[in-house]
């Protein structure tokens, strides 16, 4: 077996590895500013992943290359010429400014979070925790799913359930108005 067949198929199996570890087991560390800027930068270019990213565009095109009609076999091993490496080292730098730019794009996305505090005003919920001297936990629904907020009411005997708008007052999240629930006849 060739040498860049054997760094094709380490790096593209540490590559796979490394991206099904993250996916099932790893927590993806990254910094997101409040303006929603991942601090994803170019020393990630020069990490072990971006290294990884790099063996595995340079030695596929390598490998994809060796296989190819054209190449120049010698005493039964190819041999690449100048420009078949200063391709291959292309194809690696494209292969990392690629895969940043794919990172950055999916974390920027996956992070778009909505504050609950945001969404407060005129915001329709739902009862679903009774907390007690006029505290509730109240459900609300985003564009990003599902969040709890506390809310306060002068009304102690709210049940679970309940559809409720919230307001502000001061700085306390309070339930301004809650809908009257229709009896069926």
């Amino acid at each position: 077996m060739e040498w860049y067949t054997i760094l094709f198929i380490a790096s593209l199996s540490i590559f796979v590895v490394k991206l099904l570890v993250s996916w099932f087991f790893g927590d993806f560390d990254m910094d997101v500013d409040l303006d929603g800027d991942c601090d994803f930068d170019m020393s990630s270019a020069f990490s072990f992943k971006g290294f990884i990213h790099f063996l595995v565009g340079f030695s596929s095109f390598l490998f994809a290359r060796a296989h190819m009609e054209t190449v120049n076999i010698v005493n039964g091993h190819v041999q690449f010429s100048f420009t078949d490496f200063i391709w291959a080292i292309l194809c690696g730098l494209i292969i990392v400014v690629v895969l940043i730019y794919a990172y950055k794009v999916a974390l920027k996305a996956n992070n778009e979070s909505v504050d609950p505090q945001d969404l407060i005003d005129n915001a329709k919920g739902i009862v679903y925790l009774n907390l007690g001297e006029g505290k509730y936990s109240i459900q609300i629904h985003t564009h990003a799913g599902t969040t709890d907020v506390n809310a306060y009411c002068n009304d102690d005997t709210l049940s679970v359930g309940t559809e409720v708008i919230l307001g502000r007052e001061n700085s306390k999240i309070i339930i301004k108005d809650i809908k009257k629930q229709e009896n069926e006849s």
